[in-house]
Formats: structure tokens, C-alpha cells, sequence
């Protein structure tokens, strides 16, 4: 009886994404799109053989500044759900291209409780306001969005994709709750594993290209002290990055993290001057998406950490 009222409300819910969207038709395959590598791949590991799930943006695209093309919205049209990151990560409004889609929106970070979010720095605010950034304004809003860089917001993630498959496609819901379930336990191993590992670390301060790590270090028991691009995919001004590398020293980072798909000359620059290690983490931004390709990812992170921040 709950498991059926969870589904009806879910159902009410995913329903508010997108007015008049289309349901699922006796016989049709449930077509999934995610705006982003990490939400296509837990939709991947949930959906199975039960439903095709494909990536709304190119390969590569950056998540911070991608805008549907026509060809997208066409193809969206024939999709049922539409999973969002939501908390501002998108860069369109993915309401009106839902709606126009008629296709069911599902914020995939709109169930998180907001006393486990993280606000965005203070500090960095500040920064902001003393320097003209009018030409590349990014502005997150009151949380910050790179919530499935913990483990936890991941699962809060997955769970939402999981219920609102399920809602959607009742016939298979038993197996989208049944991989949803592994796919917890393989991810919550993963992080059983690493905890006690990074715990052991004397080094734990770092700094990383943009704001992508505060959840990823709070679970993990680090401290991000500081980001070199204050908009994602921006270079800092000569200015800036003097004030960078003057915070990176005050702040005692240990090592500074690049990230695939952007940029990294400052970082190179600024890891020169200060003489701290240069690596990269992935926040799985950019990349091919796979059932698996969350764990490979998130495990690729915690070796890159133990390397570059062990003794």
C-alpha cells in the first residue's frame, strides 16, 4: 500500500515537470534523456534492458553553458522523461523546453534535504563583486550544484530517476527498484572503501580549477581552500590570479586539481609558482556515459586523491 501511494505521489510530482506531456503507450520502450554524463549514467545502471537513456547534449559539452540545439529539441520530443541536475546547472530553461517537448522534467536534486546542501563560498561571492565579470556572469544561486560528487548525492539522485521511472513505466518498475538497490550497495562499498583510506591522509587541503568539490570533500574529509576559475571555463585576469596564488598559500593547499574539459593554463601557472602538485580530478562534467561509468569515475577521483595527497 505505501510502495503504491509513493508511486502515485511521484507520479503527481514528475507530472508538474512538463503541462500536457506525453505518457507511455502500450508496447513503447521508455526513452530516457539526461542533461548530463553523470544523470545518463545512473539512468543507465537503473534502466537495464527496460529503457533506452541518451544524453541531451553532445559529448563534450559543458554543462555550464550548453543550450539545446534544434536537432536536440526534435529529438526530445520522441523521449518520455527528461532528467534534470536542477540548483541552477543547466544553463536553459529546462521547464519551457520540457514543456515544449511534452516530455515529463524530473529535478533529480529537488528531494535533497536543504540542510545537506552547500552554499556557494562566501568569500568567492565577494571576490566576484570586486572584479567586472559582466562579460561571463555564472551565477549557481543558493546552492551549489555538483551534489553527485558525493557519494550520498548521488544515491539521493539515482533514487529520484529510479521512482520517477518507475512511476512512469509501472510494468518494470520492479526491476528499476531492483537495480537501483545494487546499484546503492556498489556505490556505498565504494565509499566504505576510500573513507578510512583518505582518513589517514596528514595532507588534505587542495585547490580545484572551478567549484566543483565542496560535497566530494566533505564526504571524503578534505578541504577545498580555493578555485582558480571563479567562472567556469574562464581564466583568471593577471590580477585574479595573483590573488589566487596569494589565497592557494594563506590557505596551506597541499596540491591543486585540473578538471577534463577546461582549460587548464592557470592552473598549470599557478601549481609553477607555488610549487604544489598538479593532478586531475573528474567531476564527470564532460565524458561518455555508461552503466558503470559513475563508479569508474568516482574511484578514478579517490585514486587521484591517495596519490597526489599521500605521504
Amino acid at each position: 500500500m505505501k510502495k503504491t501511494i509513493l508511486l502515485l505521489v511521484v507520479s503527481l510530482l514528475c507530472a508538474c515537470g512538463g503541462n500536457g506531456a506525453k505518457s507511455l503507450k502500450e508496447g513503447e520502450t521508455l526513452t530516457v534523456i539526461a542533461t548530463t554524463p553523470h544523470l545518463a549514467s545512473l539512468a543507465m545502471a537503473i534502466a537495464g534492458d527496460d529503457a533506452t537513456v541518451e544524453m541531451l547534449a553532445p559529448e563534450g559539452a559543458n554543462p555550464h553553458d550548453y543550450e539545446p540545439t534544434v536537432a536536440d529539441r526534435r529529438r526530445l520530443q520522441s523521449a518520455h522523461l527528461l532528467l534534470v541536475n536542477g540548483l541552477k546547472l543547466e544553463a536553459f530553461d529546462t521547464g519551457k523546453i520540457a514543456e515544449g517537448a511534452k516530455v515529463t522534467l524530473v529535478d533529480c536534486s529537488a528531494n535533497i534535504p536543504q540542510d545537506w546542501l552547500i552554499a556557494p563560498e562566501e568569500s568567492e561571492d565577494e571576490e566576484h563583486e570586486e572584479h567586472d565579470h559582466d562579460d561571463h556572469d555564472h551565477d549557481h544561486g543558493a546552492h551549489n550544484p555538483h551534489v553527485w560528487l558525493s557519494i550520498e548525492g548521488a544515491i539521493h539522485q539515482a533514487r529520484a530517476i529510479a521512482d520517477a521511472m518507475a512511476s512512469f513505466d509501472a510494468s518494470h518498475a520492479e526491476g528499476y527498484r531492483s537495480r537501483f538497490d545494487v546499484l546503492t550497495a556498489k556505490l556505498e562499498k565504494l565509499r566504505d572503501e576510500f573513507k578510512p583510506r583518505l582518513a589517514k591522509l596528514k595532507k588534505t587541503k587542495f585547490v580545484s580549477n572551478h567549484d566543483a568539490f565542496p560535497y566530494f570533500a566533505r564526504e571524503f574529509g578534505l578541504q577545498q581552500v580555493g578555485v582558480i576559475q571563479r567562472t567556469p571555463g574562464h581564466n583568471p585576469s593577471m590580477d585574479e590570479r595573483r590573488e589566487i596564488e596569494a589565497s592557494v598559500t594563506k590557505g596551506g593547499a597541499n596540491a591543486i586539481f585540473m578538471e577534463p574539459g577546461f582549460d587548464d593554463a592557470a592552473s598549470h601557472v599557478i601549481a609553477e609558482s607555488t610549487g604544489l602538485p598538479l593532478a586531475t580530478l573528474d567531476p564527470f562534467g564532460v565524458g561518455k556515459p555508461g552503466a558503470d561509468a559513475y563508479e569508474r569515475v568516482m574511484r578514478k577521483n579517490l585514486e587521484t586523491v591517495l596519490k597526489t595527497l599521500g605521504d
